[in-house]
């Protein structure tokens, strides 16, 4: 009896250790959510002006390296080693964000309403159509970021080869938190598509009448 009475007073001892320390230590951190934002809708007004407007552009399909496919923020610790937050993620799909700021951020510079995120309609007219593979966007906390991605950008309906082209960008972090990281990686996107438009505008004034 003596014996299970003593097990019996560790256990709750136990119990009452736990709920102290936690007292002590605080609570656990709770888990923090980002989205990749778009560029606003004044943006780059130059390169708005005096082009061809309401063109139907068509983004995708869009390849993205696999180890950028996770909730968890990845950050890069050297040149071969990555990280992955602990409370810090991303706020749904990493891969849909990243295409819904892209289309945004093109439909704002072209400017038009009429972008199409593949898979569209084989029915759908499309005039420029941009495929593209993410080769990396990641970076250091208080550092900076690189995006590197492999772009085409095609026209027509025949779908005609316009451009092949890669590009490397990097973004200063302006702080030390994973919201400045992932703002830098917004604008890092933002650079990427004012690069894949200004190559649908050299072409388009050749090749659409100006509406």
């Amino acid at each position: 009896m003596k014996r299970t009475a003593f097990y019996r007073f560790g256990g709750i001892a136990a119990v009452i250790a736990a709920l102290v320390c936690t007292g002590c230590f605080g609570k656990s951190q709770s888990t923090r959510f980002y989205t990749l934002s778009a560029m606003a809708n004044e943006t780059d007004v130059a390169l708005q002006e005096g082009t061809v407007r309401d063109i139907a552009v068509g983004i995708g399909p869009i390849k993205m390296a696999a180890y950028l496919d996770r909730s968890k923020i990845v950050t890069r610790t050297g040149g071969n080693r990555i990280e992955l937050a602990e409370y810090d993620e991303w706020a749904g799909s990493f891969e849909d964000n990243l295409k819904n700021v892209l289309a945004d951020n093109i439909g704002v510079l072209v400017p038009t309403e009429r972008i199409y995120l593949y898979p569209w309609r084989t029915t759908q007219p499309i005039d420029y159509q941009v495929v593209l593979d993410i080769v990396r966007l990641d970076g250091r906390l208080g550092e900076e970021v690189q995006l590197e991605v492999r772009w085409q950008v095609l026209a027509g309906e025949k779908q005609e080869l316009l451009a092949v082209k890669r590009s490397s960008l990097t973004e200063t972090v302006s702080g030390p938190d994973y919201e400045d990281l992932v703002a830098a990686q917004s604008r890092a996107l933002a650079k990427l598509s004012r690069e894949i438009v200004e190559t649908i505008h050299a072409d388009s004034r050749t090749r659409l009448p100006a509406n």
